[in-house]
């Protein structure tokens, strides 16, 4: 290992110990520079967001007029009529009612295998109370999809609850949810960015995967 920090030892500075004069850089060449660098920032980290989603991330689409749709679309919807009352600032977070809400219609979709629904029935009653859940589900949402009549949702639970985040997964992709894999596509602010910087002459650097 000697030789190996021997090889990082100074060997002389290089510099020859004239300065040298820099011609000033316009503002307008400036503001240029840091419109295109915060742009290849943006797209940089956006891409990197997407991988970590889909790392993180369980998501799929499904009909919005699915039982499961309707039933997390519903509770969204309950829960901030009901924030609207005086009665209920400590509801805690939406997203563990959509949660509770997508376990009750799965375990009642039909052709449910017996073996699933007993697990369902057992989280169903073991996490009663709503505060129970808030350190287990991190994530629990549905939203519209790009596609129309499409709802797509998004998972996200702790190693505890794996084996009935499956058992939905499962479920909902045997009545017709289609379960999404990979980084998902850009946005449409990513697009518009990297539309921006081809018109400047500039590649929308790194690489973006779709």
């Amino acid at each position: 290992m000697e030789s190996l920090m021997n090889s990082l030892a100074p060997n002389g500075s290089g510099h020859d110990g004239k300065r040298r004069r820099t011609q000033p850089v316009p503002f307008d060449e400036k503001l240029r520079r840091l419109a295109t660098f915060s742009g290849k920032l943006g797209l940089h980290l956006a891409a990197r967001s997407r991988v970590h989603d889909s790392c993180c991330l369980h998501v799929a689409t499904l009909p919005a007029n699915h039982s499961v749709s309707m039933a997390m679309f519903s509770a969204g919807k309950s829960y901030f009529e009901k924030r609207k009352t005086s009665t209920a600032r400590n509801l805690g977070s939406p997203h563990l009612f959509v949660w509770a809400a997508a376990i009750l219609a799965v375990k009642n979709l039909p052709d449910l295998p017996e073996s699933d629904r007993q697990t369902l029935n057992a989280h169903a009653l073991a996490y009663d109370v709503i505060g129970n859940l808030a350190q287990l589900v991190h994530i629990c949402s549905i939203s519209k999809a790009w596609a129309k009549d499409t709802a797509k949702v998004e998972f996200s639970v702790a190693p505890e609850l794996d084996t009935v985040l499956d058992v939905v997964l499962r479920a909902l992709t045997n009545s017709g949810a289609d379960l999404k894999a990979g980084p998902p596509p850009r946005s449409r602010y990513e697009r518009a960015v990297a539309q921006l910087l081809l018109d400047l002459g500039e590649s929308p650097e790194p690489p973006v995967p779709d």
